[in-house]
């Protein structure tokens, strides 16, 4: 018997750990914002990305806004497939685009390009305000700051790291860490699966064993 259990034991520990993990995936899937290009204070004409995911299993993503950081200037949407953009110019500088119109459902998510004119000077990163509207009539806003050593805010804002600056080199780029956490996911359903596969065979494997050592 202590052979049928120990490959069953291993099984169910893989199958637990890869369960966890694929469980708290997701909690990664936040909006992101990354530039094909490197970005320097007081750079003009910048085209950046934002990714939002929808993180509701019964309700559809059905608008999204970003607000521009003070000191940006001439920021403007991109029009998406199957959305319509829109744009709000308030004084001060800063301004707000959106898009409309369109859905994200179930875990996929969608891209929002907008272009800005100017960046400010003397800044190291900037920081947006996401807004996101779900079919429910819910409005989440992704504009909480993340402090470094403490532990990541439920909506986190969207932070671009402008080249040059102390941390740059050091923070994760957007895009990178949301390909980490799809691959994360994807590795570790791949060991689900196969911990859930194996488990036949390994306590098939435990009885020969159980029945040569009587």
């Amino acid at each position: 018997m202590t052979f049928l259990r120990r490959p069953t034991r291993m099984a169910a520990a893989l199958l637990t750990a890869g369960l966890l993990m694929v469980t708290a995936a997701p909690a990664w899937a936040h909006v992101h914002v990354h530039s094909e290009d490197e970005v320097e204070p007081g750079a003009k004409d910048v085209r950046m990305t934002f990714h939002v995911p929808n993180e509701k299993d019964d309700a559809r993503t059905v608008g999204v806004w970003i607000e521009a950081p003070k000191g940006v200037r001439g920021m403007r949407a991109e029009q998406v497939k199957g959305w319509t953009a829109q744009q709000q110019a308030p004084g001060g500088g800063s301004g707000t685009v959106g898009w409309s119109g369109g859905a994200i459902s179930g875990g996929d998510g969608a891209d929002f390009v907008v272009h800005i004119d100017r960046v400010p000077a003397g800044v190291d990163a900037l920081t947006f305000v996401a807004k996101q509207q779900y079919d429910d009539g819910e409005v989440i806003s992704w504009n909480q700051p993340a402090d470094e050593g403490k532990p990541e805010p439920e909506y986190p804002a969207p932070v671009l790291s402008l080249a040059g600056a102390a941390h740059a080199e050091s923070a994760p780029h957007a895009g990178e860490s949301l390909g980490f956490a799809r691959t994360a996911a994807i590795v570790c359903g791949v060991v689900v699966l196969l911990a859930v596969a194996g488990l036949p065979t390994l306590r098939s494997i435990a009885r020969r064993r159980s029945a040569v050592s009587r």
